[in-house]
């Protein structure tokens, strides 16, 4: 037994029951936006933005130094707690438009853009230059914290900007077209 593998057992041990947390936090997150926002289908689709930068911090960091630490465990809930903030921002812009405007989807997701999207651009760059700071410390839990963060952060902005709009427009256009050939049917028939 020696200090090393007593450290390594720990660091398993957390990094186990960190991810296990975060994917009940994000189970958590999910069925409380589905009743706030009133929307099954809008719940069920803000499960891919926001865990998706997580997977994909892992997947860089995992590409660049290709170990994950006790420090890096600590990185998934916390970037969770700020990706969700951007997600909710955009969604909730999208069904306004979608419920009280009338809007169709791909209208809803400029309309998104028009009211959020400078905000959560700003904030996230904001919040980028923060963490960055992080990663000039000498401490290397500080650093690599502040590393994935950074990079989680400006995942979760590319996937609320290039990847949400197309999934809301794809998923809810389907609605639409179903709703737009049962009026067209309708009215033929009559």
């Amino acid at each position: 037994a020696s200090p090393l593998i007593m450290f390594s057992h720990i660091a398993k041990r957390n990094l186990k029951s960190m991810m296990g947390g975060t994917l009940m936090a994000l189970l958590l997150i999910s069925v409380i936006l589905m009743v706030v926002l009133r929307s099954l289908k809008i719940g069920m689709i803000s499960i891919v933005p926001n865990i998706g930068p997580v997977f994909m911090t892992f997947g860089v960091w995992g590409l660049v130094y290709q170990q994950i630490g006790f420090a890096v465990a600590v990185v998934a809930p916390v970037a969770l707690g700020i990706i969700v903030d951007d997600t909710v921002h955009f969604l909730s812009k999208y069904l306004r438009a979608r419920r009280e405007q009338g809007k169709s989807p791909e209208d809803a997701v400029r309309y998104s853009f028009h009211t959020v999207g400078t905000a959560l651009g700003v904030t996230s760059f904001i919040l980028v230059a923060g963490f960055s700071v992080l990663s000039y410390s000498g401490f290397t839990m500080n650093s690599h914290l502040g590393i994935m963060t950074t990079i989680a952060i400006l995942s979760a902005l590319l996937a609320d900007f290039f990847f949400l709009p197309p999934l809301l427009m794809k998923l809810e256009g389907e609605k639409n077209e179903a709703a737009e050939l049962t009026g067209s049917v309708a009215t033929e028939t009559t």
